[in-house]
């Protein structure tokens, strides 16, 4: 592959990948608004399970989403970094995302913001969910 393939692959997996990720925080947001009219009117035991259940899916689908994302940037900077000659965007990109070997895919954000971020989704879910309502 040349310089521009790899780069309109890279920015062809972006598109793909934003429109699965909105659709997962489309999601997310049901999965919260579910937590929330549990949290406010009650549930079964089997509507805070399926919604538990859901909440998690979603979390993991975005952990893949990103995971997907990650690997894509390495795998591109990897890419680029194996080609004799560069432009200097694509020397950039490289240098800003220096990637020695093949990356390898990972669920684990690579950003410690992004994990407490996630863990913080997570306790925003299943906290409503199985959380009593002060009376």
């Amino acid at each position: 592959m040349d310089e521009y393939q790899i780069v309109s692959n890279f920015n062809s997996f972006m598109i793909s990948n934003s429109i699965y990720q909105l659709g997962t925080f489309v999601l997310l947001w049901a999965a919260l608004r579910g937590a929330l009219r549990i949290y406010d009117q009650g549930g079964t035991m089997f509507a805070k399970i399926i919604s538990s259940l859901f909440g998690l899916g979603i979390a993991y689908q975005s952990l893949m989403i990103g995971g997907f994302f990650f690997i894509n940037w390495q795998s591109t900077s990897y890419a680029l970094s194996q080609l004799d000659n560069l432009s200097a965007n694509s020397q950039r990109f490289v240098d800003f995302l220096p990637v020695t070997s093949p990356p390898e895919f990972s669920l684990i954000p690579w950003n410690p913001v992004a994990i407490v971020w996630w863990i913080v989704v997570v306790i925003a879910i299943l906290g409503p969910i199985w959380m009593k309502k002060p009376s």
